[in-house]
């Protein structure tokens, strides 16, 4: 296993302490724990996680808990009550349903099915527009009307002109799904629409007055950047 970070929220009192240290035993990754969904999102902005550990009991409604979760994160629903199986597996990102208590066999075996089951994106990309999900809505833009996308830990700030909005995607993910003869990766932090680009200088690309920063290791690897920079020489 990688060194990757774990997310237990709404973790049971008597289960969160063995369901942790069983995760980092087998592991050795960095485990947090969030006692409702509101604070598991603040974790969720801060930093990426390779899964989350979700409690699940009777009297919760399931589907407005995983609609505030990023979609492309894999999800393992905890739970002592058997009959939520069934709810839960009818959701793509739920790539596991796991009884309390479980064994130390039992969690290796849900880990490994969040490492290996793909995930599908809740994104839905058509040829100059894509459909993404903010919170619960799944809300229309086109991509005339995107001037970049910002890294917001295990979520995506995405900016147009008029407004900034939080979607429930990593910038890895929507580098790889959105078309690349629109948008270009230039930063850890940064996906940017190069047909927004207002000014270039040594360092960065410029939206009107943002500055978007190009990262070293991304320099070299963009080739369009040589010929945007001879547009504005």
């Amino acid at each position: 296993m990688n060194n990757n970070a774990y997310l237990l929220i709404n973790p049971l009192k008597e289960s969160s302490l063995d369901l942790a240290n069983k995760i980092k035993e087998l592991t050795s990754g960095k485990v947090v724990m969030a006692p409702n969904i509101s604070v598991a999102q603040l974790y969720l902005q801060q930093e990426l996680y390779s899964t989350i550990f979700l409690t699940l009991q009777p009297d919760q409604d399931i589907q407005s808990l995983i609609y505030q979760l990023p979609s492309s994160i894999p999800i393992v629903v905890v739970s002592p009550i058997k009959e939520l199986a069934s709810i839960a597996y009818e959701y793509e990102n739920i790539v596991d349903f796991m009884l309390y208590p479980s064994s130390e066999a039992r969690v290796l075996r849900a880990l490994n099915r969040a490492q290996y089951t793909p995930i599908l994106s809740n994104t839905r990309i058509e040829d100059s527009y894509a459909f993404m999900r903010a919170e619960s809505q799944m809300l229309k833009f086109n991509f005339n009307e995107i001037e970049y996308f910002s890294a917001f830990g295990s979520y995506s700030k995405i900016h147009t002109k008029d407004s900034v909005l939080v979607i429930n995607e990593p910038l890895d993910v929507l580098m790889n799904i959105l078309p690349s003869g629109v948008f270009r990766r230039v930063h850890d932090a940064y996906l940017i629409n190069i047909y927004k680009i207002t000014a270039v200088d040594s360092k960065s690309f410029f939206v009107h007055d943002r500055d978007i920063p190009v990262g070293k290791s991304y320099q070299k690897s963009i080739n369009f950047l040589f010929n945007v920079k001879a547009q504005f020489v």
